[in-house]
C-alpha cells in the first residue's frame, strides 16, 4: 500500500475518532457506575420490617380487648410460638420451597437447577438457597465467614400479614394437607375464631408459588381484614456499590409497576427521596412489585386492582455493620368476612431468576424487571437470538460470540461504508496537503477550496462518521443485553471461564484484548502529531484493557469477538484497496 503524506484532513478525522470512542467510554462508565453511600440507621421507632406491629416481632400472638363475639371470654394470649419447618414442595429439576408453621409462611426456596447449583471444593454440588433467613447472614459475618450470602447478601422471606378485626395476627399453624406440589396449613384465631388457611401450590415448570388464604367465619358477627404483603433484600453495602468499572450485581432495590410507570428505588436513592419530599409510595393502579438485584427477584402478583399501595424503605435493625435491608410493602385491598362464610383471595409470589421468557408469560406481565436501559427495543430481540443460538450449541459463551458475528453480519453494509468513505478521503489526501499548504494563512480560503474538492470528487466528509453513529446504539444494546442476561449467571464458557457474569479470574481475556487493540490502530496508524500518535496507538488500548480487567467476562468475550471481527474488515479492505484494477490487473497477472 502506498504511503501518504500526513494531512490535516486525517488528523481531524482520527480526532473526531478518538472522540467518539472516548464518548462511548464515558457512558460505559456511567452505566457501570452504581454506588451506594453509606447507608444511615433509620429512626429509632421505625421497626426493622418496615411498619410491622412489635408484637409480630416478639413471636407471640396479639390479642385484643374484645372478642368477635362478645359473649365468649378472650382467650389468654399464645404462648411463645417454637418456629420449624413444617413442609416443603419439591420439582427436583427445578426448585424447592421450605414453609413454616410461624403464620405458616415461606421458610426458604431453594434453585435445584444444574446451573445455580453452588459448587464446593471437593467438586460435589448444592442448591442455591438464594431466599432464606437472614440469621445465618449475620452469623457467617460475625465469625468472619466467606460464605456466599455473607459477602453478598440474601432474599429474606416473603410475608403475607393478616389483619382480623383491625388486630395484626400471628399464629401457629399446622399441616392438614400434602400432595406432590401441594400444601395446606390452617390456624384458627383464637380473638375472632376465625379459621385461617393458607394453600400454596408449586408452579413445575416457572418459578412462581400459587396461594390462596381462605379466611372463614363461624361466628355471627362479620369480620373486618386486611392484607400485607412484605419483600425484603439484604444486601452488603459494599458489594453493592460495585467499584469503577464492575457493574453492581448484589444492588437491591424494591420495584413496583404502577400504572404505566415502573419505579426501582435502591438504598441511596431511598435516602435522597426522604431528603427531598419525593415520593417513596406508589398508589395508582398497583400492578405488581417487590425486591430484586441484577439477576434474582421476589415479587408478588395479585388479581387485577386488589393491591392498594406499594411503599419502599429500609433499616438496618439486627444487621452487621455494612448492611442494608430494602423493604417494598404491597397493601391490599381488605373487606368484610360475613358472618357464618368465608372469603379466599388468590395470589402468587415470583422468586427466581430474573429469565425474560419467564417474565413475560406471568399475569401480569413482569419484563420491565430487567433493566435494558435506554435500549429494551433493541435488546429484547437479541437476547431471543443468543438464547436461539443456545438451543443449538447448549453454552453460553458460544451463543456469545454466534450473536456477535450475527450483529456484525447485519452491521456489515455500514462498516463498508464507514470504510470505503476513509478510502475515498485518502484518495484525495495529496490534493488536501496542497491546498492546507497554499492556503496556511487563510481559513476560510482552505475551507472554501475544500469543499470544492469533496464536490468535484463526490466525497461526504461526515459520510465516515454516520455509519459509526447509526452502529453504536446496536452495540451499545448488545453489551446492555450481555449485562443484564441472568442466563450469564454462573455459566460454565470453557476452561478457566466458569462464570460468565463474574471478571476473568486470571485477566487473559482483558490481556489479549489489549494486545488486539495495539495490533488493530497499527492498521491504521494516525496522520496527525507524534504525541496524537502516542495516545492513539498506546494509551487507547491500555486505557480499553484497564476496563476489562474488572467487568464480566461474558461483556469481555462479547468485545474481544467483535474486535477480533473489526481486524479481520480492516484486513479485506486494506487488500481491497492496494490490490491493483483494470490494465494493473491485467499487467499483474501477466
Amino acid at each position: 500500500m502506498n504511503a501518504q503524506q500526513p494531512g490535516r484532513q486525517d488528523t481531524d478525522q482520527w480526532r473526531l475518532l478518538l472522540a467518539v470512542a472516548l464518548s462511548g467510554a464515558v457512558l460505559l462508565g456511567w452505566n457501570l457506575l452504581f454506588p451506594s453511600p453509606p447507608v444511615q440507621p433509620p429512626p429509632p421507632e421505625q421497626a426493622a420490617d418496615g411498619g410491622q406491629p412489635t408484637a409480630e416481632k416478639s413471636g407471640e400472638a396479639p390479642t385484643a380487648a374484645d372478642p368477635a363475639d362478645p359473649t365468649q371470654p378472650a382467650p389468654a394470649p399464645a404462648a411463645t410460638i417454637e418456629r420449624a419447618i413444617v413442609g416443603a414442595l419439591d420439582e427436583p429439576d427445578h426448585h424447592t420451597v421450605e414453609f413454616t408453621n410461624d403464620d405458616g409462611q415461606i421458610a426458604a426456596w431453594a434453585l435445584t437447577e444444574p446451573q445455580y447449583r453452588n459448587t464446593h471444593e471437593d467438586g460435589s454440588t448444592s442448591p442455591f438457597r438464594f431466599l432464606g433467613p437472614v440469621e445465618p447472614l449475620v452469623a457467617a459475618v460475625k465469625a468472619d465467614a466467606e460464605g456466599e450470602e455473607g459477602k453478598t447478601g440474601i432474599f429474606e422471606p416473603p410475608t403475607l400479614g393478616l389483619t382480623l378485626g383491625g388486630r395484626a395476627t400471628r399464629g401457629d399453624y399446622a399441616v392438614v394437607d400434602q400432595g406432590d406440589r401441594v400444601l395446606t396449613l390452617r390456624w384458627t384465631d383464637p380473638v375472632s375464631r376465625v379459621e385461617v388457611t393458607r394453600t400454596y401450590r408449586l408452579d413445575e415448570s416457572g418459578y412462581t408459588l400459587s396461594t390462596d388464604l381462605t379466611l372463614k367465619n363461624p361466628g355471627p358477627q362479620p369480620v373486618a381484614y386486611d392484607l400485607t404483603a412484605t419483600f425484603r433484600g439484604v444486601q452488603n453495602d459494599e458489594e453493592a456499590s460495585g467499584s469503577m468499572f464492575m457493574p453492581p450485581v448484589y444492588l437491591f432495590e424494591s420495584i413496583c409497576a404502577f400504572g404505566d410507570e415502573f419505579e426501582r428505588l435502591n438504598s441511596s436513592t431511598i435516602q435522597g427521596n426522604l431528603e427531598d419530599g419525593d415520593p417513596v409510595s406508589f398508589d395508582t393502579a398497583v400492578k405488581w412489585g417487590g425486591v430484586d438485584n441484577r439477576y434474582f427477584m421476589t415479587a408478588l402478583l395479585a388479581e387485577g386492582g386488589t393491591i392498594e399501595r406499594c411503599t419502599a424503605a429500609r433499616d438496618r435493625d439486627g444487621l452487621p455493620t455494612n448492611f442494608t435491608r430494602l423493604i417494598q410493602t404491597l397493601d391490599l385491598t381488605g373487606g368484610e368476612i360475613p358472618a357464618g362464610g368465608e372469603v379466599t383471595r388468590s395470589l402468587a409470589y415470583y422468586a427466581g431468576p430474573k429469565k425474560l421468557s419467564e417474565l413475560q408469560n406471568t399475569t401480569p406481565p413482569m419484563a420491565d424487571a430487567i433493566d435494558f436501559g435506554w435500549f429494551a427495543a433493541i435488546c429484547v430481540p437479541m437476547l431471543w437470538l443468543m438464547r436461539f443460538f443456545y438451543g443449538f450449541v447448549e453454552n453460553w459463551g458460544v451463543a456469545i460470540i454466534l450473536l456477535t458475528v450475527m450483529v456484525k453480519l447485519l452491521t456489515l453494509p455500514l462498516t463498508l461504508k464507514q470504510y470505503k468513505s476513509m478510502a475515498a478521503m485518502k484518495k484525495v489526501q495529496p490534493e488536501m496537503k496542497k491546498l492546507q499548504e497554499k492556503h496556511k494563512d487563510d481559513k476560510a480560503k482552505l475551507q472554501q477550496e475544500m469543499m470544492t474538492l469533496y464536490r468535484e470528487h463526490k466525497i461526504n466528509p461526515l459520510a465516515g462518521c454516520l455509519p459509526m453513529v447509526l452502529m453504536m446504539p446496536i452495540y451499545f444494546s448488545l453489551y446492555r443485553t450481555i449485562y443484564s442476561a441472568v442466563e450469564l449467571y454462573r455459566a460454565d464458557f470453557v476452561l478457566w471461564l466458569t462464570d460468565l457474569s463474574v471478571q476473568d479470574p486470571y485477566y487473559v481475556t482483558p490481556l489479549l484484548l489489549g494486545v488486539l487493540m495495539f495490533g488493530q490502530m497499527k492498521l491504521n496508524p494516525s496522520a496527525g502529531e507524534a504525541t496524537q500518535q502516542k495516545v492513539i496507538m498506546y494509551v487507547m488500548p491500555v486505557m480499553f484493557t484497564g476496563m476489562m480487567l474488572f467487568l464480566p467476562s461474558g461483556l469481555v468475550v462479547y468485545i474481544l469477538v467483535n474486535t477480533v471481527l473489526g481486524i479481520a474488515q480492516q484486513l479485506y479492505m486494506l487488500n481491497q484497496q492496494d490490490a491493483p484494477t483494470g490494465v494493473g490487473a491485467r499487467k499483474a497477472k501477466a
